[in-house]
C-alpha cells in the first residue's frame, strides 16, 4: 500500500467523486504527470539515491499485490541469472516456465473498453493503472477512475522477464496502432523517467557508440544520433534531454519504419533521455525478431542445459541472423538524420 503521509502537501489525491469518476465501466488507479508548462526538459525522479517516485511506490505496490493474489506462475526473483562470459556481458536467465506471452491473451480487457461492452468488466486483475497527461503543476492521482482514452494502460505481464515487467497498452484500444505517435510515446517516456530503471544496465547500454548526427555541436543539443560500435545487432541511439524533441524525432522515425513495414523495437533507456532503435529482418530459419530484452542482451533459457552451455558465439549469431545488412542501415541512419535534421533545426 502506499503512504499518505510520505506524499503529503506534495501530491494531490483527487476526491473519488471528482468528474473523472463518472462514466461507467473499468475502473483503476489514474496517474496524471504534472504539467510542463513549456519546459520541454526532462526531469527524472527515478533515482534510487532518493527513493522511488510516487509513480514507482504505486506501480510496484500494484504488481506485488497482483503476485501476492497469485496472479503470476512463478517467482521471477528466484529465477538463476548469470552473466555469460565474453566481451559483451550478455546476461542468462534460466526460467522454465516463462512464457513468450501475447497481447492476444487480453482480448477480454480489451472488449471491456470498447463501446459495445462498456460495462462488460469493471475488475480486471491485471490492470494496475493508468497514465495520463495532467494539467496541474504537480502529480495527481485519481483511487477510481475509469482511463480516459488518451490514457496508457499499465497492465502487468504474467509472465515477468523482470520484477515489475508490465506490458503498456493505449487506453483507446480500438485505436491499436502498430507504431507508437507522439501522445503514446512521450508517456512512455515520462514512465522510464520515473518508474522503469535497473540498478544494473543491460549490455547494450555498455556498448561504445559514435556519433553520426548532432544538432548544435555541444552538451546542449536537441538531440544526438549515434550507433553501436562492436555489438552484434546494428542499433541506432537517441539521446536528449528535451522530451519534445526526443519524442518527436523517434515517432517520426517509428512511422516512416511503419510506413515501409520495417521490423522494429525500441528500448527506452538512461530514465528517459536515451532511445535505442533497433531495425530487424526476420530470421529466415525461425520467422522470428528478437524480444526488445533480447536486442538489449538478455535472453531467456528453459532448461538447465541451455543455460549452462549458453556462449556469446551462439547469442551474436542470432542477433546477426536479424541485424540489417550494411547498405540497409546505411539508408536508415540517412532517413533518422534527415528526420532529426528536420525536426530540431
Amino acid at each position: 500500500m502506499v503512504s499518505a503521509t510520505k506524499v503529503e502537501g506534495e501530491y494531490s489525491f483527487l476526491s473519488k467523486n471528482s468528474h473523472l469518476d463518472q462514466s461507467e465501466g473499468v475502473k483503476t488507479h489514474l496517474y496524471h504527470f504534472g504539467a510542463e508548462h513549456g519546459n520541454d526538459d526532462l526531469k527524472s525522479t527515478a533515482c534510487p539515491e532518493q527513493g522511488p517516485s510516487l509513480l514507482d511506490t504505486i506501480l510496484l505496490s500494484q504488481w506485488d499485490n497482483f503476485a501476492w493474489k497469485g496472479h503470476l506462475d512463478y517467482d521471477v526473483t528466484a529465477c538463476q541469472l548469470k552473466v555469460i562470459e565474453g566481451g559483451v556481458n550478455f546476461v542468462g536467465q534460466l526460467n522454465n516456465k516463462w512464457n513468450s506471452f501475447s497481447l492476444k491473451e487480453y482480448d477480454k480487457l480489451f472488449e471491456s473498453f470498447r463501446f459495445s461492452k462498456p460495462n462488460s468488466m469493471k475488475s480486471y486483475e491485471g490492470l494496475l493503472l493508468c497514465v495520463a497527461q495532467g494539467e496541474n503543476d504537480r502529480p495527481e492521482v485519481a483511487p477510481s477512475a475509469s482511463p480516459p482514452k488518451d490514457g496508457l494502460l499499465l497492465i502487468a505481464n504474467a509472465y515477468p522477464v523482470e520484477y515489475g515487467h508490465i506490458f503498456l497498452v493505449p487506453a483507446a484500444v480500438n485505436q491499436l496502432s502498430c507504431y507508437w505517435d507522439k501522445r503514446m510515446f512521450g508517456l512512455a517516456t515520462k514512465i522510464a523517467s520515473e518508474a522503469c530503471y535497473f540498478a544494473n544496465p543491460l549490455p547494450v547500454e555498455s556498448a561504445s557508440t559514435i556519433v553520426v548526427y548532432e544538432y548544435g555541436g555541444n552538451a546542449r543539443s536537441d538531440i544526438i544520433v549515434s550507433e553501436t560500435v562492436g555489438y552484434p545487432l546494428k542499433a541506432l541511439v537517441f539521446t536528449s534531454n528535451n522530451l519534445k524533441a526526443l519524442v518527436n524525432v523517434v515517432s517520426e522515425i517509428c512511422f516512416s519504419l511503419h510506413d515501409n513495414t520495417t521490423a522494429y523495437s525500441l528500448l527506452i533507456s538512461n530514465n528517459g533521455t536515451k532511445v535505442f532503435l533497433f531495425p530487424q529482418v526476420k530470421n529466415l530459419v525461425t520467422g522470428c525478431s528478437l524480444s526488445t530484452w533480447e536486442c538489449g542482451g538478455y535472453f531467456i533459457y528453459h532448461t538447465k542445459f541451455e543455460f549452462d552451455n549458453a556462449s556469446e558465439t551462439e547469442i551474436s549469431k542470432r542477433m546477426a541472423s536479424v541485424s540489417l545488412q550494411d547498405s540497409a542501415f546505411e539508408d536508415l541512419k540517412h532517413l533518422c538524420c534527415a528526420i532529426a535534421h528536420d525536426l530540431v533545426k
